[in-house]
């Protein structure tokens, strides 16, 4: 079977990815997986990794072995050990290498490192994210600064971005607020036609009691007993 040159790149990125992982220290975890980087120290309970990026701390309960070997950050402390404090271009170029071999922090420390031996230097500067105002270099943050930006909720805009912004929260405020305020009139409007209508209800049921009750209810106390024998009128003289 043929390989074309795409396959050929593939098969050698994954062989270099592989040679790399077999150069580093190798820490096998008991669940199977493993860290691979340069051990920068150990203890009774913790075992911590530079792992080019960062660093990490692995339990040592989880450990299973270590398999020391050499990897790129061990020739990133074997080159930085070899350079002056004042070779500006020997640190750029070992950023560079860091860079190029995924050596983020270390490739910044070297940056860092040539900026203190020239401080002016563009390519130095252009690596960390500097920028250059007024013929001077500057943070990014400071940049933004002197160009009379603001940093507002962690990014950096004009004034006036900032200032439509706001107005927009104030308007969205407001009608979270009138809103609201709509909801408890609407609320109250239903409570009081609830009350109103409860009222009717009990008169309602006062009336229909008060149509069962006899006449004479509402005159006082009535007679205790009624004459069951016919009613007499006596007689008077001259009357016929």
């Amino acid at each position: 079977m043929r390989i074309g040159q795409t396959g050929r790149l593939i098969v050698a990125v994954a062989l270099a990815i592989v040679a790399r992982a077999a150069l580093a220290d190798e820490v096998f975890l008991k669940s199977g997986g493993r860290v691979s980087g340069r051990v920068v120290s150990r203890s009774a309970t913790m075992v911590e990794v530079d792992v080019g990026a960062g660093k990490i701390a692995v339990p040592a309960s989880s450990v299973v072995r270590i398999e020391e070997g050499r990897s790129p950050l061990h020739e990133y402390d074997e080159r930085a050990g070899r350079i002056q404090p004042a070779d500006a271009a020997a640190w750029i170029a070992l950023g560079e290498w860091a860079s190029a071999q995924g050596l983020s922090s270390q490739a910044r420390e070297a940056y860092h490192r040539a900026l203190a031996a020239a401080p002016n230097d563009p390519r130095a500067n252009d690596a960390v994210g500097n920028v250059q105002v007024n013929g001077r270099w500057v943070s990014q943050d400071e940049g933004y600064q002197a160009k009379g930006y603001v940093k507002f909720d962690g990014e950096w805009m004009t004034p006036a971005e900032q200032q439509a912004i706001l107005r927009e929260r104030a308007a969205e405020t407001e009608q979270a607020r009138q809103r609201i305020e709509g909801e408890k009139r609407v609320r109250e409007a239903e409570a009081r036609a609830d009350e109103a209508e409860a009222r009717a209800r009990k008169a309602e049921a006062e009336a229909n009691e008060n149509q069962g009750l006899p006449l004479w209810y509402g005159w006082g106390a009535g007679p205790a007993y009624w004459p069951s024998g016919p009613v007499v009128t006596p007689y008077r003289a001259g009357r016929r």
